[in-house]
């Protein structure tokens, strides 16, 4: 059984032992502020489903990510304010 603590095992814990990390900001809201059209939503009956963004449009999640990393951002996460059930059965 490998006897190593978690902050040993995982970076990311390490990092948190270490200093402050600064998160992403609001990615929602960075794509709403891309204007995707139809077609990057996936066709007209998805438009304004922002989470299928990272679906049908990964390009422009890449974007958002990578403006947060250029900025210092030291973690990213994806946009999941509309991942509930009710959204998804839509």
């Amino acid at each position: 059984m490998d006897a190593s603590t978690p902050t040993e095992t995982s970076p990311y814990l390490r990092a948190l032992t270490e200093r402050v990390l600064v998160f992403d900001g609001a990615v929602g809201t960075s794509l709403q502020s891309l204007e995707p059209t139809a077609a990057q939503f996936g066709g007209p009956e998805l438009e304004g489903w922002i989470d299928g963004l990272v679906l049908n449009s990964p390009d422009l999640v890449e974007r958002i990510h990578r403006s947060y990393l250029e900025a210092g951002a030291d973690v990213i996460e994806t946009c999941t304010f509309q991942a509930t059930r009710l959204r998804l059965q839509e």
